[in-house]
């Protein structure tokens, strides 16, 4: 039975018992009824119309007679218990082979690193750097050989380290996408990094003291990045091994699954974070409450990460998942207020970005890059002794946060730049969305006169709400990941002042019931998108940036200080540039999450069918 043909048989009977529902004194005989009737129907439009909106409207309605019925027995954040409880270690059942691999491949690494140290003490200046190792060797003199962990205030440690250690995490798995090779050599350079640091420590007669502090933290973090390698080596194998499948579909649900690795382990990064920032440098606490803690640690890891689903397997408490690429395509018809799965929102989400990746190009050229080459003329000229490329690895990763930011109180011009560039970034996906509301197709067409129009119309809304987030991060860089807690919420506002009420307030109450309705997917298609625009910060990080360039110097620019500068100013701009081709792709996903969640909430569409539709003679 057609779908329009199931709703117009049985809409006066839903309609009816929504009456029923909004009845003080209701004959407890017809409800009964009347929910045996709902929950055919129910069942009906779950094996026929799974990914309809009719689905939901039904499911709403029972889910109501049921609260009222089962006050007691109402159960909240089971979607959230139930990822951690069988889709996380269902998915780490699926990739066991995978995290032995990365195991060994960090564990022979780290024998590498002790085996080189102890044939040449000076390889740990090659792989620490000679200034961090010589600072160990002053503290060690000084008899305090963990004094690096006292070295700045537990808060802004804290933000810096859980930042580098996720950035660490995130390259292991998206690295991946090279074929597994990516993530096989970030793998071995961290194990070699950390065999040749405890040697060290070890000829230096503070072995003890070293593994007693660093594991504290470490078991945690370093667990989570030979995690993060298996789930890049699952996304790596996906392209190598698509099976039966076409290369990219494989990719797809490789890449999916390690994502939900990723998700799973962010919240172990951030207590590792933690650990080390506020418990690692009391060096004095006694051995035994340091030993419990790192064997509480490792037990956890390992119970949870690998036992714990063998278990659950084994036991068949859990049916492992089958991965299914979403039913939607470029040429498939397009609804904005429909139900969508987190997979659903991605997918679409890609295919969006892809197909206005063009002509968000071009605009981000012509208006962003002459603002981004003007904020680089506002405050590199007054960074000294900045010698590019040389110094790119090491100066430019200080100013990440500042270009992200934009916390430069010494020149108001470069912040007001940079106010301008995030307004301009954040609309042009804005103007999209505005332009479905009002059609079918998913084949949008840009136009620069349709853009300026909506700039000049909404675009201080834009405004606004950065101007929030720099009022959250303007006490100190670091506190972007409260930013990025509050963002979802601010994305939910414009959504709704833009396309629902131009009342701010108004907009702003809907916009918070919205939220709050599903706050959890909101998060977590934040993560995901996050983790997918995190290949744009691993590349433009990797070696092969910084192997470009002192190519580029060593044999065309050779001595031509004022050429340099001129390399050097296009790629600040272009990193800034890049940056907002990335961004548009978060603005999709948590705009489809936001019609997704009204449609669950409140039936707009299908209560309009319901009106619309009519009786075919």
């Amino acid at each position: 039975m057609r779908e329009n043909t199931f709703i117009e048989q049985n809409k006066e009977k839903w309609q009816d018992f929504e009456q029923l529902l909004k009845e003080k004194q209701r004959n407890p005989d017809k409800l009964s009824e009347s929910f045996v009737e709902i929950t055919d129907d129910l069942s009906y439009a779950r094996t026929f119309y799974p990914n309809r909106s009719v689905r939901l409207y039904l499911n709403g309605i029972a889910q109501q007679i049921f609260r009222d019925v089962y006050k007691n027995k109402r159960v909240r954040w089971q979607k959230l218990l139930d990822f951690w409880t069988t889709d996380l270690p269902a998915t780490m059942y699926m990739i066991r082979k995978d995290l032995l691999v990365a195991f060994l491949i960090f564990f022979g690494a780290l024998l590498i690193g002790i085996f080189s140290t102890v044939q040449d003490p000076d390889f740990v200046n090659v792989i620490l750097g000679e200034s961090y190792v010589q600072m160990t060797e002053e503290n060690i003199a000084n008899g305090d050989p963990m004094a690096v962990y006292k070295g700045s205030d537990e808060i802004s440690m804290f933000f810096r380290i859980t930042f580098n250690n996720l950035r660490v995490a995130f390259m292991s798995f998206v690295m991946g996408a090279l074929f597994c090779i990516g993530s096989i050599f970030v793998s071995i350079y961290n194990g070699i990094m950390v065999g040749s640091f405890q040697y060290f420590f070890y000829e230096k007669d503070v072995l003890i003291d070293s593994m007693f502090a660093i594991w504290l933290h470490g078991t945690l973090e370093i667990s989570s990045i030979v995690i993060a390698t298996a789930a890049g080596i699952t996304m790596g194998k996906g392209l190598l091994f698509p099976g039966t499948l076409s290369r990219l579909e494989s990719f797809q649900i490789s890449a999916r699954r390690g994502m939900k690795v990723m998700v799973g382990l962010v919240p172990v990064i951030i207590l590792a974070g933690f650990i080390e920032s506020f418990l690692t440098r009391y060096t004095d606490m006694p051995l035994i409450i340091r030993g419990i803690l790192i064997l509480v640690s490792f037990l956890f890891m390992v119970g949870y990460f690998v036992i714990y689903p063998y278990i659950l397997v084994k036991t068949k408490k859990i049916t492992l998942p089958v991965q299914k690429l979403p039913e939607t395509s470029e040429d498939s018809e397009f609804e904005l207020f429909q139900i969508r799965t987190l997979g659903n929102i991605l997918t679409e989400s890609m295919m969006i970005h892809r197909r206005h990746f063009v002509p968000i190009f071009n605009l981000c050229v012509v208006m962003l890059f002459p603002l981004a080459i003007m904020m680089y003329l506002l405050v590199f000229k007054d960074i000294s002794n900045f010698d590019f490329p040389r110094d790119l690895e090491y100066k430019m990763e200080k100013y990440y946060l500042l270009i992200v930011t934009g916390n430069y109180i010494q020149s108001i011009p470069f912040m007001i730049a940079h106010t301008l560039i995030w307004t301009l970034g954040i609309t042009f996906p804005y103007y999209f969305f505005s332009e479905t509301v009002t059609q079918e197709s998913r084949k949008i067409e840009w136009s620069v006169k349709g853009f300026g129009n909506f700039l000049l119309k909404n675009g201080y809304k834009s405004f606004l709400a950065v101007l929030l987030v720099k009022v959250i991060i303007f006490s100190s860089p670091y506190m972007i990941f409260v930013a990025l807690l509050v963002t979802p919420l601010l994305l939910f506002w414009l959504f709704t002042w833009t396309t629902q009420t131009n009342n701010p307030f108004k907009a702003f109450g809907k916009a918070l019931k919205l939220f709050f309705f599903q706050p959890i997917d909101s998060f977590m298609m934040m993560a995901i998108t996050l983790l997918v625009g995190s290949v744009y910060y691993v590349l433009i990080n990797s070696p092969l940036s910084g192997f470009f360039i002192g190519v580029l110097e060593m044999h065309f620019l050779e001595g031509e200080t004022f050429a340099l500068k001129i390399v050097q100013v296009f790629y600040f701009a272009s990193l800034i540039t890049g940056m907002f081709l990335i961004v548009p792709l978060f603005i999709y996903s948590i705009g489809m999450q936001y019609f997704s969640v009204m449609e669950r909430a409140e039936n707009t569409t299908l209560k309009q069918r319901i009106e619309a539709i009519k009786v075919e003679e």
